[in-house]
């Protein structure tokens, strides 16, 4: 087998796993992001655990489409046909996932921010 055939089955044959790493690693920035950009934004007094409280629904909100996506590579390579037709899918959700995963934290930050601002 050439090694070009070789990578380009290793590829087509870890679609699944490939995006459930990144998956994976989306929610522990998107997590992060949370903790580090709307937890301090969210105005407490004293010792109020409404901000830990939200954060822990906001991850819990994004962690079913996170599974969905990851559910849906795991059939669209079962289907694969071994044409390279999943590359671009690939790029895309793969696209999709990291903008959500910094951009959800940002506007979470902003609403948060407007918020205070009104009140």
């Amino acid at each position: 087998m050439a090694r070009a055939e070789h990578a380009t089955i290793r590829l087509q044959r870890s679609y699944s796993k490939r995006m459930s790493d990144h998956v994976a690693f989306a929610l522990v920035v998107y997590t992060l992001a949370l903790i580090f950009l709307v937890t301090p934004r969210m105005e407490s007094d004293g010792t109020s655990i409404f901000p830990y409280f939200l954060l822990v629904l906001l991850v819990a909100l994004v962690i079913a489409p996170c599974r969905n996506l990851e559910r849906r590579w795991q059939a669209l390579q079962a289907t694969d046909n071994g044409d390279g037709s999943l590359d671009r899918r690939f790029n895309a959700d793969r696209a999709m996932l990291w903008i959500a995963a910094v951009a959800l934290p940002a506007v979470f930050a902003l609403i948060c921010h407007i918020i205070a601002g009104v009140a």
